[in-house]
């Protein structure tokens, strides 16, 4: 009937479901909780591959490869609906990511550092005399029986002096989060400008959303793995490994090198290393050439640099045994220049994110950031302020602590832009205590500041495992899942507080029960160095050295000049992020491998484009996923053949 008016059906409510499942949470938890074992046992017990100690390590790579390749096709066959997803895969591995930063140095080095003053004191050393009258009790054991316990291992039905360790423990621990929690508010307020505007090509993370990506046909859930291409890729990088394996049990079987020697070029000329890395070169061929390229020429710049100054008569350090003071100074100059002009860059992006937190403008939506705006500026203030405290608390002068902490933001910011950019494996560059102690001048500074420095050389010691860049590489794989923000910081925080807490139990009470001092190196000669070090700076102080500072200037007029050029000649070929990087260390011995794949790009975009490039992205996943197998089967030798007495295939 016409008059007659027809219901409107209602629109369908759907239940809202969480992208961040409960699931994922719990795996991530377990692979977590993997690392917070394994980073202390591969370092310091079973001597094998290091678990965590770079931006794509193989102890998150391995459990990932077992949950998308094997778990998650079991579950398919089981209950196909049930299968693991996308976004619940990369929750997985950005929380393993985010712990593996913390497990095996940074933890080590805390503990480390924490037990050591009061177990080395000798009458040569003079710690007694020139490091105890400065050092904050609540930071260190002062328990000279419990350090020496740790040190040498409990006695016969004694047990762990868990109440000495508490105070200090419970201080560098509350350190942490604020560490933790500075690092997730930068990204947070960053994420947008780096990976919206910006488009940064993350290379590292290229690997994990390939293998996250479903694929309907063929008997790989990942895609790419159903491909031939990639099984030579995989079958490349494996092979070796599987070969080289049978001499752990016969010595003089013959293996293959991935060393090929030396290029010498001149008498004082650095050398350059011929190392042939599968997972350098397939994690280069997802780097932009420019950039790439800029990090070979400027390698190559820095070698002829090193070679004429060194036969000048100029003093310019070790050459490639890690990084030189050269080439220290040289990046920290070029950081001077990047890192101001990436935040003049993202001036805009910036005047929005204060705009929002403190006026609350409603035409500024951040509903799909990792932090509302808010929240993220006023947590990055009240942890700075923390942070600096505690420095301040520890013995600095606020001058010495704002200076230093200013500095540590700097490297910290120019490590994660060289991880989310230029796809470098590991970057180590200066110290921020180094440069505060020259840029400050010792004979500026007071003995407690100097003493305090060495305190901050657990949350701030080891570059290759900076927090900040695993949380800067996790903005990229938190894309599918930022309106669940709240359970995203819930994973963030389990992840860190699991590989934390887990770490510092495992590290003590296997120091109590077989000896610290057993584990060397960072519980041994490097925290000695780091306290003796303090102890010369005190006794013998100096001012800043003027070709230090040249060296920054020349990094720094270098970048600017090549800022420059890229202005007036759009096409021009360098990038400026290449100076740095090319700086840091393992760069300068992995540059042969870095070079093979920018020639292999090249060559495979002249000849066939970019279909011929995404056709052959798949061998290079295979040289990454082969590397990282091999070395977890290598591992599980190691831990059933060699459990004290393993073989590290690491790649510097």
């Amino acid at each position: 009937m016409a008059g007659v008016q027809q219901p409107i059906a209602e629109p369908e409510i759907r239940p809202f479901r969480h992208a961040i499942t409960a699931r994922s949470i719990a795996l991530g938890t377990l692979c977590v909780t993997f690392m917070a074992w394994g980073g202390h046992y591969t370092r310091h017990i079973g001597h094998t591959t290091k678990m965590a100690q770079d931006h794509l390590p193989w102890g998150v790579m391995v459990p990932f490869f077992i949950i998308v390749v094997i778990l998650n096709k079991v579950i398919q066959a089981i209950r196909p609906r049930a299968m693991l997803t996308r976004a619940e895969l990369l929750v997985i591995f950005a929380m393993a990511l985010i712990g593996s930063a913390l497990p095996s140095y940074f933890m080590a080095h805390m503990i480390a550092n924490i037990g050591a003053p009061y177990y080395f004191p000798s009458s040569e050393n003079g710690w007694a005399t020139e490091l105890h009258p400065y050092l904050v009790n609540w930071a260190v054991v002062t328990d000279v029986i419990a350090a020496k316990w740790f040190y040498e291992g409990l006695p016969r039905g004694a047990s762990i002096p868990w109440r000495a360790w508490l105070i200090p423990l419970t201080w560098r621990l509350v350190l942490v989060g604020a560490v933790a929690c500075f690092c997730y508010c930068i990204v947070a307020i960053f994420r947008k400008q780096w990976v919206e505007n910006e488009r940064l090509s993350f290379p590292l993370m290229k690997l994990p959303m390939n293998m996250a990506d479903e694929e309907p046909r063929g008997f790989f859930t990942a895609g790419f793995m159903n491909q031939p291409v990639f099984w030579i890729g995989f079958a490349f990088a494996i092979f070796p490994i599987m070969w080289n394996m049978v001499g752990y049990f016969a010595p003089v079987f013959p293996t293959i090198p991935r060393d090929f020697g030396l290029i010498q070029l001149e008498r004082d000329f650095p050398p350059i290393e011929t190392r042939f890395y599968p997972l350098i070169i397939g994690a280069s061929y997802f780097v932009e050439l420019e950039v790439s390229g800029s990090i070979i020429i400027y390698f190559l710049f820095l070698t002829f640099q090193l070679g004429m100054f060194r036969r000048l008569g100029f003093e310019t350090g070790p050459l490639r045994a890690d990084t030189s003071d050269f080439e220290n100074w040289q990046g920290l100059g070029a950081l001077f220049v990047l890192i101001p002009w990436g935040l003049w860059i993202a001036r805009g992006h910036l005047k929005d994110v204060v705009r929002k937190a403190f006026t609350k403008d409603p035409t500024i939506d951040d509903t799909q950031e990792m932090l509302s705006y808010r929240s993220a500026i006023f947590g990055l203030i009240l942890s700075a302020m923390f942070i600096c405290a505690w420095c301040v608390a520890s013995g600095m002068t606020v001058y010495v602590a704002f200076v230093f902490v200013a500095l540590v933001i700097l490297v910290w910011l120019g490590i994660s832009k060289i991880s989310i950019e230029t796809g470098l494996i590991s970057s180590r560059i200066i110290h921020a205590q180094f440069a505060t102690y020259h840029i400050v001048g010792l004979t500026n500074m007071n003995a407690q500041s100097i003493v305090a420095l060495a305190l901050t050389y657990t949350w701030h010691r080891d570059l290759k495992t900076v927090l900040m860049a695993p949380m800067a590489n996790a903005t990229k794989l938190f894309d599918d899942v930022r309106e669940d923000r709240g359970r995203m910081i819930l994973a963030v925080a389990i992840a860190v507080a699991v590989v934390v807490g887990g770490s510092a139990y495992y590290a003590i009470s296997s120091g109590y029960q077989t000896g610290a001092y057993n584990y060397g190196s960072i519980y041994a000669g490097s925290v000695q160095a780091v306290f003796d070090r303090g102890v010369g700076y005190i006794r013998d102080p100096f001012a800043m050295k003027r070709h230090l500072a040249l060296w920054g200037l020349i990094g720094a007029a270098v970048t600017v000049a090549n800022m420059i050029l890229r202005y007036i000649y759009p096409t021009f070929p360098l990038h400026p992020i290449g100076l740095v990087s090319a700086t840091s260390y393992p760069a300068n011995r992995t540059i042969f491998s870095i070079f093979f794949a920018w020639f292999a790009k090249a060559a495979i975009l002249r000849i066939g484009g970019i279909s011929l490039y995404r056709k052959a992205s798949p061998f290079f996943f295979g040289m990454m996923l082969g590397y990282f197998v091999g070395v977890g089967i290598s591992f599980g030798v190691d831990m059933i053949w060699f459990p004290d007495d393993g073989h590290s295939l690491a790649l510097y």
